[in-house]
């Protein structure tokens, strides 16, 4: 992770602490996150754990082990100080889900003072939640770019949600989530996109979630015609 993040000063304004698997994150010592990463000319965001230990139940006391593991979490990062993190919606059915991120939404708050992303997922598009949930729960929302084509989420690219994401990830999905390269976007993706990206906020942050290098640097005058062309 360090070296990935050294590599990436000086290259790109911005990356994504990615803290995929929660028991082999909260095990990273300063070997793993050593404390001149702060000194990198670099702005943070970070993606918590797809595998919190959530509850089959929504009471506060039941899901008060994954949320202290997100609290240990952002104090062993504090010292990079992320402008935002991104969440994966829990598992369950749909009064379950919104329980659950009500609760977390509630912790977050008390615990944190930057915002809570919610992302659109395979298994939860943001948008089934309920107009106005999110600002209710205290969430924010991330776009992911890569999902939503990938796992046709119509209903939300026609909603009023794309156009309040601070954040946006993207990546080609090439048929399923690939990460790939914007290069491989299919020309039926590109004109969803064209009708999409005139509604993103202007100041919505952007970031590449693709994991190779050379992939990352193809896209990059992709992203920019795209953000770019005329409303």
């Amino acid at each position: 992770m360090a070296e990935n993040a050294r590599f990436l000063a000086g290259r790109v304004a911005e990356v994504a602490l990615c803290l995929f698997e929660n028991a082999a994150c909260l095990a990273y010592t300063e070997n793993d996150l050593p404390p001149d990463l702060r000194d990198l000319p670099l702005r943070w965001h970070v993606h918590l754990p797809f595998d919190l230990p959530w509850p089959d139940s929504p009471g506060a006391a039941a899901c008060r082990p994954a949320l202290d593991n997100v609290q240990r979490l952002m104090d062993k990062i504090a010292r990079l100080a992320p402008h935002c993190a991104v969440m994966h919606a829990p598992p369950g059915c749909l009064d379950t889900r919104q329980e659950l991120l009500r609760h977390a939404g509630r912790f977050w708050r008390e615990h944190q003072d930057i915002p809570l992303l919610l992302e659109n997922t395979r298994d939860c598009d943001v948008r089934e939640l309920g107009e106005g949930f999110l600002e209710e729960a205290g969430l924010g929302f991330c776009l992911d770019v890569g999902h939503l084509l990938g796992y046709a989420q119509h209903a939300l690219r026609k909603s009023s949600l794309p156009s309040r994401a601070s954040l946006i990830h993207w990546s080609a999905p090439c048929g399923r989530d690939a990460h790939a390269a914007l290069t491989r976007f299919s020309p039926e993706e590109l004109t969803l996109l064209a009708e999409l990206t005139p509604r993103l906020s202007a100041q919505a942050a952007h970031l590449l979630e693709i994991f190779c290098w050379q992939a990352l640097e193809e896209s990059l005058p992709v992203l920019a015609r795209l953000l770019s062309a005329p409303a």
